[in-house]
């Protein structure tokens, strides 16, 4: 039976759903070897990388989170957001050098580690993470 026979859809939403989360994870995993180096490709300091992509991989998984686990995500995001909008860690001197605060740098990581860890585990606890192994699954390597 062809396709256009039975009008089936032929794409697994699933599939690309992991393909995204995948992407925007290596995204974020890449941004976080250097987060304070400029990427010329955007025009963005990795940081903000990291802060677009985590935005990302909660919208994901954003209708399968329960209500209170919305309302937890959207304020570590909310306050990892605010924070570099109100004290970004990175500035220009007076002769076009960039200028690191190192104390709203290390701020800013520290908001990050708590929205990232609270991101992954809900992802994890969702099903929408990579899956990890059991210690009684059999696997063949």
């Amino acid at each position: 039976m062809a396709y256009e026979d039975n009008k089936l859809s032929q794409f697994n939403a699933g599939v690309a759903q992991t393909e995204r989360i995948d992407a925007l994870q290596r995204a974020i995993n890449s941004a976080k070897f250097s987060p304070l180096m400029r990427n010329f490709e955007t025009g963005t300091f990795n940081f903000e990388i990291m802060i677009s992509a985590a935005d990302c991989l909660g919208r994901e998984g954003w209708d399968k989170f329960s209500k209170a686990e919305q309302e937890d995500l959207a304020k570590c995001e909310e306050l990892c957001k605010n924070w570099v909008r109100t004290f970004f860690p990175v500035s220009m001197d007076k002769s076009g050098q960039f200028k690191i605060n190192p104390k709203h740098y290390e701020s800013f990581l520290q908001l990050y580690d708590i929205w990232e860890k609270k991101l992954k585990t809900l992802l994890g606890k969702h099903n929408l993470n990579a899956p990890t192994r059991d210690e009684d699954d059999d696997y063949d390597y």
